[in-house]
């Protein structure tokens, strides 16, 4: 039967989707063994408020994580996915539990005939209700309840050693569905007090759909000249008092670190370029190349036809002088061995050209007519049978291509700015054209190309990689030079081992390692050692990373005498903007109750008076962006009376209302529901996030996978 077989093959995923069912519902709704393993598989991942954390425990989540790459892409995860998933897999046991403490604390439990009346209910769970859809999308009940029945006639051990693995499953399945139930509980709990008034669905309708008209006029602070504001030791005294927060800075350790970079060996190279000689012998003695590829490839061809531009220069170049059945290569493609077969070629619909130019830039309007006269007797000496390449390298001005002779390399019509186009897709191949003025300046253009043609071929490709050995003494290395610092000078060492010593400041309230990116190991280890301690190799991303402690400084507050000068563009800012206040309340003052803001601009005519157009209190204020002061203003505002004077971001403003659409009560009416239902939902994940963070942040939590992974 097709839904017997369908839910044989979903039923691995139904598990994983409840295992994690928790997370997904903060995350969207709201808002094993590998490679490094160091310690005993009994041992400690981890504590959480005191309960234990076991590498079992700990490697089985990240199994099912890893199953679930390796079933979407068909690959084993890479070390970078691996380092992510470990992460997710850490992340999500706190969560879990925390959750189910939770849970156990408020005495949330979840009854049998609960779980009887949601699956034999008229609505069971959505996951296990679609994999009894017939092809009509008719949902079975008559199977569905045969399935709960007798599951043993649908699910079968695949060893065929259990005759009760149905039975098992659905027990297993129960069990998840009640920790799903209590959750679901525990989140009902949790948001029950969550509301949205009236008032605050009234606003956001408003904010997006009530439409504002205003004129401005602006004193802009930047009109305020330098020297016409003073700036005295007190003010900046003043405005680091108000602003202490900003000159407080965490803890932090500076490292020096060495990298050794992963890469393949001489041994690697020879290994792979063995291997693709093998299969190329084995080609060009009659060997099936589609068998072929498969036995050595690392991965498949797409059996897509390329056209011109879409291959490297080198692949590019051998295939296209090939013609269908010819093998190509081997060939050394970007770190890559390819050996190639042509297999089809058609004609395209686009016309491809192969060129090169030389630039002779236009820095100004007087350079023009020099700039031209250089370009065509540059074109001249080309025309002349000079090599033109050479003359690219000699005078073209264009930093990507000049060193290699002002190849282009291939394109199709679109491809350039229009008159280089018009002028190279009208040349002949051989044929130099120009001088052609762009934008860019001059061009002098040779056409070396022409084709229409798309080709298909298979691909062998064996990449280089560092073997399991290279890494192995690559990370003994490491090993090495981390044992031997603690006995001599670690920069000293390094220059004797060949190494780079570089330097990096961490914060302890952050996981970023300057030039390795976030590496939150690193910086716990770096907040937990002495100074001149060693680190035992950290893995990273195509390599390892040996650190030492340089120099540890607490937490504090910058002194005023410290940062006192870089503090006067702020003080300066702040009072010219003061001053602007001042000048808009005395331009108001002038103001009679019939005048217009133009008026302004005889007090005062380095203001600006424009109108803003519509816009809403969501949006943006064309030609002023967001200002949430002038935004708030325009919406309190009364119609046809300028205001007083608005601090905004750029300075100060006197506003006035020209029109503001009216509330239309019969539209809100009807997106009310709607609108209050997104607002809910946005307000619950917020809470719920916000929960969560405050039972993580008063857990103790013990992290102790470091000594488990490199």
């Amino acid at each position: 039967m097709p839904i017997m077989t369908r839910m044989r093959e979903s039923m691995p995923v139904v598990l994983f989707g409840l295992l994690i069912i928790f997370l997904i519902t903060i995350i969207f709704e709201w808002g094993m063994d590998y490679l490094g393993i160091r310690g005993n598989r009994n041992d400690v991942v981890g504590k959480i408020n005191g309960t234990k954390i076991t590498y079992p425990e700990f490697s089985n989540t990240l199994k099912v994580l890893s199953d679930n790459i390796k079933a979407q892409t068909g690959k084993e995860p890479d070390e970078d996915q691996l380092k992510n998933l470990r992460d997710q897999a850490w992340q999500g046991l706190i969560t879990q539990n925390l959750v189910e403490a939770e849970i156990k604390r408020l005495g949330l439990t979840v009854t049998d005939q609960e779980l009887i009346d949601w699956v034999r209910g008229p609505n069971p769970p959505e996951e296990l209700r679609r994999n009894f859809i017939d092809s009509t999308g008719q949902f079975r009940r008559d199977v569905y309840d045969e399935f709960l029945s007798n599951p043993n006639q649908f699910l079968r051990d695949p060893s065929g050693r259990d005759p009760n693995y149905g039975t098992a499953w659905l027990a297993k399945y129960e069990k998840d569905l009640r920790q799903r139930r209590l959750n679901e509980k525990l989140q009902s709990l949790i948001l029950a007090t969550v509301r949205v008034s009236e008032g605050e669905v009234r606003q956001r309708y408003i904010e997006q759909n009530q439409k504002i008209n205003a004129q401005y006029a602006l004193f802009d602070a930047a009109t305020v000249a330098d020297n016409d504001v003073q700036i005295t030791d007190a003010d900046l005294r003043a405005y680091y008092d108000e602003n202490i927060d900003q000159f407080k800075f965490d803890a932090t350790r500076t490292l020096k670190y060495v990298y050794l970079q992963e890469k393949p060996s001489a041994a690697d190279s020879s290994m792979r370029e063995k291997d693709i000689d093998e299969a190329a012998s084995r080609a060009r003695k009659g060997a099936d190349f589609m068998q072929l590829e498969s036995t050595y490839s690392d991965q498949p061809d797409s059996g897509a036809f390329y056209r011109h531009g879409e291959l490297s220069p080198e692949v590019e170049a051998a295939v296209f002088a090939a013609k269908p059945g010819d093998i190509v290569g081997p060939m050394l493609d970007n770190g890559t061995y390819r050996l190639m077969k042509i297999l089809d070629e058609k004609q395209g619909a686009n016309e491809y050209i192969r060129a090169s130019h030389i630039l002779i830039p236009v820095e100004g309007t007087a350079d023009t007519m020099a700039a031209k006269r250089q370009a065509e007797q540059i074109a001249r000496e080309a025309r002349q049978g000079k090599d033109f390449a050479a003359l690219a390298r000699e005078y073209s001005k264009d930093p990507g291509n000049a060193s290699k002779g002002g190849d282009l390399g291939w394109f199709t019509h679109g491809r350039m700015v229009a008159p280089f186009d018009k002028a190279a897709f009208a040349a002949k191949v051989g044929e130099i054209v120009g001088p052609v003025r762009t934008q860019f300046g001059w061009h002098i253009i040779k056409v070396t190309g022409r084709d229409k043609r798309e080709l298909k071929f298979a691909s062998i490709s064996i990449k280089i990689d560092a073997s399991t050995q290279t890494k192995n003494d690559l990370l003994d290395r490491a090993r090495d030079f981390a044992y031997n610092c603690r006995e001599s000078e670690f920069t000293k060492e390094a220059q004797q081992t060949g190494l780079d010593v570089r330097e990096a400041q961490v914060q302890e309230k952050s996981t970023l390692v300057p030039g390795l990116g976030v590496n939150e190991a690193i910086t716990k280890w770096a907040f937990g050692a002495k100074l001149n301690a060693v680190a035992d190799p950290f893995t990273l991303p195509g390599g390892y990373v040996v650190p030492t402690v340089v120099a540890i400084k607490p937490a504090g507050v910058r002194p005023f005498e410290e940062v006192k000068e870089s503090l006067r563009p702020a003080v300066l800012r702040k009072k010219k903007i003061e001053k602007v206040m001042q000048i808009a309340a005395e331009a108001r003052a002038k103001l009679g109750s019939t005048d217009s803001l133009k008026n302004v601009l005889q007090s005062y005519p380095a203001a600006k008076v424009g109108d803003t157009g519509e816009f809403t209190a969501a949006g943006f204020i064309p030609g002023l962006g967001r200002d949430l002061a002038f935004i708030g203003a325009a919406e309190e505002l009364e119609p046809g009376k300028i205001s007083n004077p608005v601090q905004g971001q750029r300075g100060a403003y006197l506003i006035d209302v020209l029109s503001r659409t009216a509330f239309d009560s019969t539209a809100f009416a009807s997106s009310r529901a709607m609108l209050e239902n997104q607002m809910l939902q946005e307000k619950k994940g917020r809470f719920l996030n916000d929960w969560l963070t405050k039972l993580r942040d008063q857990a103790e939590i013990v992290d102790n996978r470091d000594a488990f992974y490199r």
